[in-house]
């Protein structure tokens, strides 16, 4: 199968053909619709990355990625992840490079951590990613849990999508649309934790992509967990979500029962605006960044051809020379505490415990 960064390298290559700006990775940005022009046609490329450069850089990318596996504290989020077999997890800064200089999402992306199946990699096609992120809302109250009109939610989540489309748009961005519910929000209240997906367009595609949203709910904010996937994978995210939802787990005094109203700041918000937000457009302008990864991930060719094929060949050049990697050795693997048991490119991949995501 090609990779996907060269079928987005060729798309590029006849977007110029046809006359259209291909905007810079870096810097004030041109309109990517603009006329090709004198400037933008000297800035180029003399010619394409070959299929070996790309699988070669790629290769240096992820063999600069520390795996890692066993008990992993986010203090921040006052939360533990327990890794298990068949997975392994990403840290905050190669997160952010996953999303920002693999995945070409635009810098600004918070995440605590990235989670991933053994035996894939970023670049792994037909996979699934999980995005890790806090949000410091404070206590979210669950009494509206159980009276939510998920119809009007979503139509009221639409409408706040005019706001952002036209942002988006104005940035050099594609258009979000709104389908529906993939799968319609559910909270478990025994664990305090919340599930939903939406079903997503892109540029008004035919070819629509799955936004799966998880949050574990705490006494003083949101875990986030939010898997990166393709609409097609629906079936195998939710097959997974149980064993993905029993990794984390709040510390000791930090969790939802250890609320204490008399000292603990409350948001003003509940059930219905973690999913919605206040307004739709709140909610998009709170999760803006988790969108951008579900375009990048399920998209990537199309964020490449806006962010540009420099982006493409800034990427290869750093993976093949530009950068300094050191290559772990078994020994410093051993020494890590993270890592127990065979490397990931040692082990078969492993797949989640069978399950359905608990009901509410």
């Amino acid at each position: 199968m090609k990779s996907i960064f060269r079928h987005a390298a060729i798309a590029v290559f006849a977007c110029v053909m046809a006359g259209s700006a291909v905007a810079q990775p870096a810097g004030p940005q041109p309109d990517p619709l603009a006329p090709l022009d004198e400037a933008n046609a000297g800035a180029l490329p003399e010619r394409l990355p070959t299929e070996e450069e790309i699988a070669a850089a790629q290769a240096a990318f992820e063999e600069s990625l520390e795996h890692r596996k066993g008990v992993i504290a986010l203090p921040a989020a006052k939360v533990t992840l327990t890794i298990p077999e068949g997975f392994y997890f990403l840290g905050a800064e190669d997160t952010r490079r996953v999303l920002e200089e693999a995945w070409a999402n635009p810098p600004g992306t918070a995440a605590e951590g990235m989670l991933l199946r053994e035996g894939t990699t970023p670049f792994t096609e037909n996979s699934w990613v999980v995005v890790l992120s806090y949000e410091d809302t404070g206590y979210v109250s669950d009494e509206d849990a159980s009276h939510i009109d998920y119809d009007m939610l979503i139509d009221a989540m639409r409408e706040g999508l005019d706001l952002e489309n036209r942002t988006r748009t104005e940035q050099g961005y594609p258009t979000i649309d709104i389908i529906g519910w993939a799968t319609q929000p559910r909270y478990d209240g025994a664990t305090h934790k919340l599930y939903w997906a939406k079903e997503l367009s892109f540029d008004k595609s035919p070819e629509h992509t799955l936004n799966y949203d998880m949050r574990v709910l705490g006494r003083h904010g949101v875990l986030s967990l939010n898997f990166v996937a393709s609409l097609e994978q629906l079936a195998d995210v939710e097959k997974a979500a149980p064993a993905v939802l029993a990794i984390p787990q709040f510390d000791a005094g930090a969790g939802y029962r250890d609320f204490n109203a008399a000292t603990d700041r409350k948001a003003d918000f509940g059930i219905a605006g973690l999913i919605g937000g206040a307004t739709a457009a709140t909610l998009l302008a709170k999760n803006g960044g988790l969108i951008a990864v579900v375009l990048a991930f399920a998209k990537k060719a199309w964020v490449l051809i806006i962010i540009g094929i420099g982006a493409i060949l800034t990427f290869v050049r750093n993976m093949l020379g530009g950068r300094s990697k050191v290559k772990k050795t078994e020994g410093q693997r051993s020494a890590t505490a993270f890592f127990d048991g065979p490397t990931p490119e040692e082990a078969p991949p492993v797949a989640p415990a069978d399950g359905q995501p608990p009901a509410s």
